[in-house]
């Protein structure tokens, strides 16, 4: 029972020597994706500077980001076989939380008012 022991502990320290070696050489490897081409959640914290400098930001680059936003949403949310209330509730809470947002001025003077 003992040589059982052992021999899986000498397993284990294997498995940790040989995932420690892995990590190691992934860390090390290099993007074969150029960074402009890499989506942000695949962009690491370092290259992220750079990342944002090749961004386009004139008007027409700006413009299309916005169009690939839209059509990203109502592919996923809309435009679906299955049809539910996320997608419309999505748009109606934004819209809520814009107006609240817009109007908070007043909305905090009427708060501080006393009726009595």
């Amino acid at each position: 029972m003992g040589n059982v022991f052992h021999q899986s502990k000498g397993a284990n320290q294997e498995r940790k020597r040989h995932t420690q070696r892995v990590d190691t050489q992934d860390s090390k490897m290099v993007s074969p994706v150029p960074v402009k081409e890499k989506k942000l959640m695949e962009v690491k914290l370092g290259e992220l500077p750079g990342w944002i400098l090749m961004r386009d930001f004139t008007p027409k680059g700006i413009a299309g980001a916005f169009q690939r936003g839209y059509y990203w949403y109502y592919n996923k949310y809309i435009n679906v076989k299955k049809e539910g209330v996320a997608g419309i509730s999505m748009v109606l809470a934004a819209y809520v939380l814009f107006n609240y947002y817009s109007s908070y001025k007043e909305l905090k003077h009427e708060r501080l008012r006393k009726y009595h």
